[in-house]
């Protein structure tokens, strides 16, 4: 055989439009671009579901959100409200029902940034809902040994109408959590949690005229 044959079979060995081949350190990147890629964005309300279903699982909605509210106890020894020391975000939330009833579930959730100590108020187990001036009264079933516990919801008015529609909110959740009950069971119209207090007080006996209640014991 020829020299020159032989170098046109060499030649002819190497076709002109092959496609080179993707190397391994690109096709690794190109893997895990997507493997770390950017999660698809998600509103805030979405957020906060996802955070107060890490803590409460059953929650499935929130209805209201006030951006500060502030947590205070009745003492019905000094007849005045204490600072519970738990203050933040609040959320009102629609639950799922429990697998033995049918019944709606709400609650009120407030995620505490004083401590690891949130707030959460079943409102099936409140049997009386107030509003007075600025304050939000829950009268909170107290199990066979406990007596019933009064506290009081603090609502920062960011907006005009954030008070309004969280105390709103928090009244209608509570009749829908409480529908099922027996009428004897349910609190009388008079208002239990002032009758836990012993006496009608107005909102000027509970506010200042700027900010939060008076005779708070700090």
């Amino acid at each position: 055989m020829s020299r020159q044959s032989s170098h046109k079979q060499r030649h002819s060995r190497q076709p002109s439009n092959r496609i080179p081949a993707v190397s391994d350190y690109e096709s690794d990147a190109a893997a895990l671009h997507a493997a770390y890629a950017p999660p698809p964005p998600r509103t805030n309300t979405e957020l906060n579901l996802s955070v107060l279903q890490r803590y409460l699982p059953s929650i499935q909605a929130i209805l209201a959100i006030a951006a500060n509210a502030v947590i205070y106890t009745f003492d019905s020894e000094t007849a005045s409200w204490d600072k519970s020391g738990i203050e933040g975000t609040m959320f009102v939330c629609a639950q799922s029902a429990l697998p033995e009833s049918h019944r709606p579930r709400a609650c009120v959730f407030v995620l505490n940034r004083r401590s690891l100590d949130n707030l959460v108020v079943d409102l099936a187990r409140v049997s009386d809902v107030e509003i007075a001036g600025e304050l939000v009264i829950l009268r909170v079933e107290g199990s066979w040994d406990e007596g019933d516990k009064v506290i009081g919801l603090w609502i920062h008015n960011d907006r005009d109408e954030t008070r309004e529609i969280s105390g709103a909110t928090i009244q209608e959740s509570w009749k829908l959590a409480r529908s099922g009950t027996a009428p004897e069971e349910q609190g009388p119209e008079a208002g239990p949690a002032m009758q836990a207090v012993g006496k009608t007080l107005s909102p000027s006996d509970l506010f200042g005229k700027q900010h939060g209640p008076q005779a708070v014991n700090q």
